[in-house]
């Protein structure tokens, strides 16, 4: 027999005659414990199996003196028994003989192949990778620890650290790990094998104290030796995980050819975990379709944003919110960066310039990536990837131009495989990038070696994006190369369908590093111009626009005419003028030939006329657009053309016509995928105006949080206005008294002599004034009125405003003539939810002074208007008066009584809370409710009489629902009328 090895290299037999027991150990000078072999006799249950007897010395020598021992001399190897030399106990390890054996039974294995490496100092816990590592799902549903997991990143993404830390605290915990560090010599399957079964010996199979373990095969015999690890680890009484780590220095086919096995026909007990730098040179498809595959890669090792931030703060680092944006968005979390980007910013003043240049100026950084990932790889490879780096991303097509190589997709292919710093934009995208900091450092090395070569990169590129119709991607290399003239053909011919397909603030980021003679050319200042109205910045357009002269507009060149038509169109919307331009843009639609400038002429005229009023030719403009839209494929602009055909039922107070028009809006840009974009702001704030219109409360509270979320991001300070508003009056609903603040903070901040869009003045008015009156602020409802006197003097949004502060302070007469004046037509009203909200008061202040045929005229005229649109809430707003004027008509109106009917049922018979507003009487008195001053005492501080306090008590009571003074309290605090 030969001599193997057993634990870590120890050799615990030698070659002697077949007798039942050696009795000639190796010294300890050469072992760790010296062992005797007994071979089994043909009797035994395995006579394939040598029974080895390892013995620790003390109880060898305990043996030789005869000092009795607790262990047998002599056993069969059925009779398992292999203990832990740590624990100084004895150690049967039986091992299967097939044929020549090897000269030895095991290949060395020192100590260190199969330690867990301790943890380092400073490390953060990352507790939610640690869950990750063993938790497996199907279908969304758990499924149990995976069989194999497989954490594959570069390195320097923490996949030692990480699993060393979980193996420690699963030890702790009394769980059975195996570690094996793999180093080149487990290219051998021979050295491989005896890795992991001595790691297996070592540290994880145990039953009732007892360990068996087969030796390492030889060339095609893995199977049997699988075989008997299934017998062997499937008795255990635990679940055992085997680490593999720095799996990819295996290559040789026959190592991998093993460990491929061993993946396919893992014991029950047994899971794998492999951590690799590239991807595996192996399938393991059968396993990922099972679901027996878990698999972590950068993303998800990368440092969050939280995690970021504990390094920083190891290293005495705070940074400002927008600075760690930016540090995130260069490292993408890799997390040795983050820490070298750490260490650097501990030395700098200046953090915004350390982080925007640290790869170039920290020479760790440089080393870093050079030692790590670009010495690795061939000179023809890293050749590739310096020419490829003047690209963002890139396709297979594109780096054969750039390279000159034919085998670009299959380098591209195999560098995804093996290295995650080359990925794919998207899991199914042509297109490929390279990790941030990597493209950083390659484009500094690509400079610093030739300018020239450089310049001609950037010109292939910028040809290659031309002829695939990409201006946006072929614009910054035109600008690298400094190509005049292309670089104005890209804005001016391209410039229309970035606008429309929702690029504009890209176009308005590269805009910044035109060259000045390129961006004073006439038809690029204007379609600058046009980007910058789109992105909300309006004095950077308006310079522009100064500079576009009488002769710009009179030029026989119909682009630059055309272009600069759309721009002071688009200007038109800010100031609320209905300039020359927008007439003259309007006659010229026809003659424009580009379908893309035609489209995006009849996409903001259509803009500006909804929010000038002209609501019938808005509607005619915006449909022109939406079929254009739709018939070439810009998604954005069909997006945006129904959120303002919604908002134009909603001017024009069509409820019905305004909740399909802004859902079909929000639906299409959900399906499309940009239902965060600011494009939508409008569809719901149109969606929550309509459901405000028709009581739906909940819904109008959510479509308007959403209206207000996007409304910062539009740039655009009439959309975001419009938002802010409709999010105030919808929380009104539930929180009037700070709803109320919030708008009046909103609105108080406007300069008056700003213009803006009618409508929103006219509606957002009337509500916020009617939030004040509810609240017993006559004050605030005045202001309201005064406010609005400065944008739409003229209207009739005026008119009832004033009135309805008169009616508030019992002065009926002098409202009803204001009123009459809105009802006659005599003055019209910019929006037509306030003729209803007129009638209705009038017909209020009618049936109060006993003139029943006016109240009822002005109730009828109010149900026709509302009846199309199905708006109920001006009937909930006007208050206790309404409900027995309506009931008394109800049956008498014809083919309105469905319609009042529905009003009926939705205006409350005992309003409560804040459905009513107080008399101004009355709101005094409700501030004095929570003292603890009597009756008589409080109409002494009001100089009222007592029978006066009492009936204004009564009132309130029944105003808000209640039967005492303690609930009227409770109520009106809980509503914020205290």
């Amino acid at each position: 027999m030969r001599r193997s090895t057993g634990k870590a290299g120890d050799r615990v037999g030698h070659r002697r005659p077949p007798a039942r027991l050696a009795t000639n150990p190796l010294p300890p000078s050469e072992t760790r414990s010296s062992r005797n072999v007994v071979r089994s006799d043909a009797k035994a249950p395995h006579p394939e199996w040598v029974s080895v007897r390892v013995f620790p010395t003390r109880t060898l020598a305990a043996q030789q003196s005869g000092v009795r021992s607790r262990q047998p001399r002599v056993t069969h190897s059925g009779a398992l028994s292999l203990r832990s030399v740590v624990r100084r106990a004895s150690v049967l390890l039986s091992v299967p003989v097939v044929g020549d054996a090897k000269d030895r039974l095991r290949a060395p294995i020192p100590g260190p192949k199969t330690d867990v490496p301790p943890s380092p100092a400073g490390q953060v816990t990352r507790a939610r990778l640690s869950d990750l590592l063993v938790r497996n799902s199907i279908g969304g549903r758990e499924a149990g620890p995976p069989k194999v997991t497989l954490v594959c990143a570069p390195p320097g993404f923490g996949k030692t650290t990480l699993l060393a830390s979980w193996v420690h605290r699963r030890r702790r915990e009394g769980g059975g790990t195996a570690w094996v560090n793999i180093d080149e010599h487990d290219n051998d399957p021979f050295v491989l094998w005896s890795a992991i079964l001595t790691a297996l010996e070592n540290d994880a199979i145990t039953v009732g104290g007892a360990r068996r373990v087969p030796r390492p095969p030889r060339r095609g015999e893995e199977r049997r030796l699988i075989a008997a690890l299934h017998e062997t680890i499937d008795r255990q009484p635990h679940q055992i995980w085997l680490v593999l780590d720095d799996v990819q220095r295996l290559r040789e086919r026959d190592a991998l050819h093993g460990l491929e096995l061993l993946l396919a026909n893992l014991p029950k007990r047994l899971h794998v975990i492999i951590s690799t730098r590239t991807g595996l040179l192996m399938p393991l498809h059968l396993l990922r379709i099972s679901g027996g595959l878990r698999e972590l890669g950068a993303a998800e090792l990368a440092f969050t944003e939280t995690e970021t931030v504990a390094v920083l703060r190891g290293h005495g680092v705070t940074l400002a919110q927008s600075d760690l944006t930016r540090l995130m968005q260069r490292t993408e979390g890799w997390p040795a960066i983050v820490r070298l980007a750490a260490l650097a910013l501990s030395e700098s003043d200046d953090h915004i310039a350390t982080i925007d240049s640290f790869v170039e100026t920290d020479r760790a950084v440089a080393d870093y990536l050079v030692g790590e990932v670009l010495s690795k790889l061939p000179a023809d490879v890293q050749e590739f990837l310096l020419r490829t780096s003047v690209c963002e991303r890139f396709t297979i097509e594109l780096a054969s131009k750039l390279t000159g190589r034919d085998d670009a997709g299959v380098l591209l292919q195999r560098l995804e495989r093996v290295n995650t710093l080359v990925s794919r934009s998207s899991p199914h995208s042509e297109w490929f990038r390279y990790h941030s900091l990597l493209l950083d450092y390659l484009r500094v090395a690509l400079r610093s070696r030739s300018l020239a070569t450089v310049a001609e990169l950037h010109r292939v590129a910028a040809g290659w994006f031309v002829r695939q119709g990409d201006a946006l991607a072929a614009l910054p290399h035109a600008i690298s190369v400094g190509d005049h003239d292309l670089i104005a053909d890209l804005v001016v011919q391209y410039g229309p369908a970035i606008v429309l397909g929702g690029q504009m603030w890209t176009l308005r980021r590269l805009s910044r590093d035109l060259p000045r003679a390129v961006a004073e050319r006439p038809a690029v200042s204007a379609m600058l111009a046009v980007a910058e109205l789109s992105t909300g910045e309006r004095y950077l357009a308006e310079e522009r626009l100064t500079k576009l002269t009488a002769d710009s507009l009179a030029t026989h060149d119909a682009v630059v005419r055309d272009i600069s038509l759309v721009a002071l169109t688009r200007h038109a919307r800010l100031t609320g003028r209905l300039s020359p331009q927008v007439h003259e843009l309007g006659n010229r639609l026809d003659d424009i030939v580009d379908l893309d400038l035609r489209m995006l002429a009849l996409f903001n005229l259509g803009t500006v006329l909804f929010w000038l009023g002209h609501l019938r030719r808005a509607r005619d403009e915006l449909m022109r657009a939406l079929d254009l839209a739709r018939e070439r494929g810009y998604d954005y602009a069909v997006a945006h053309c129904l959120s303002h055909l919604a908002a134009v039922d909603g001017a024009a107070n069509n409820v019905d016509a305004m909740t399909r028009g802004a859902r079909e809006a929000i639906g299409f840009a959900r399906e499309r995928g940009i239902d965060d974009n600011p494009g939508t702001c409008i569809a719901h704030a149109a969606a929550a105006w309509a459901a405000y219109q028709s009581l739906d409360d909940e819904t109008a509270r959510v479509e308007a949080r959403k209206a207000a979320e996007l409304a910062p991001a539009s740039d655009d300070r009439t959309v975001e206005l419009c938002a802010r508003s409709m999010a105030e009056i919808a929380a009104s609903t539930e929180q009037p008294h700070d709803a109320l603040l919030r708008l009046r903070e909103c609105w108080g901040a406007l300069d008056r002599r700003e213009r803006l869009q009618p409508a929103m003045v006219a509606i957002v008015g009337v509500a916020e004034q009617k939030m004040a009156l509810r609240l017993g602020r006559a004050d605030w409802a005045a202001e309201v009125y005064r406010r609005a006197s400065a944008w739409i003097a003229d209207s009739g949004e005026i008119l009832f405003l004033r009135a309805r502060v008169h009616a508030y302070r019992g002065l009926a007469t002098t409202a009803r003539a204001d009123l009459e004046k809105i009802s006659s037509g005599l003055v019209r009203c910019v929006a037509s939810n306030t003729e209803i909200e007129a009638h209705l008061l009038a017909a209020s202040l009618a049936d109060r002074a006993g003139d029943q045929q006016t109240a009822r005229t002005q109730l009828i005229a109010a149900l026709e208007k509302a009846e199309s649109g199905r708006v109920l809430r001006p009937f909930l707003d006007t208050g206790r008066d309404l409900r027995p004027l309506l009931a008394r008509q109800v049956g008498r109106l014809g083919k309105l009584d469905g319609f009042a009917g529905e009003v009926l049922a939705a205006v409350p018979a005992a309003p409560t809370g804040t459905g009513v507003e107080l008399s101004p009487r009355e709101a005094q008195l409700l501030l004095e409710l929570p003292s603890l001053s009597t009756t008589e005492e409080i109409a002494g501080r009001l100089y009222v009489s007592v029978n006066t306090v009492k009936t204004h008590l009564r009132s309130i009571y029944r105003k808000l629902g209640v039967t005492s003074r303690r609930e009227a309290v409770l109520v009106a605090r809980r509503h914020g009328l205290l």
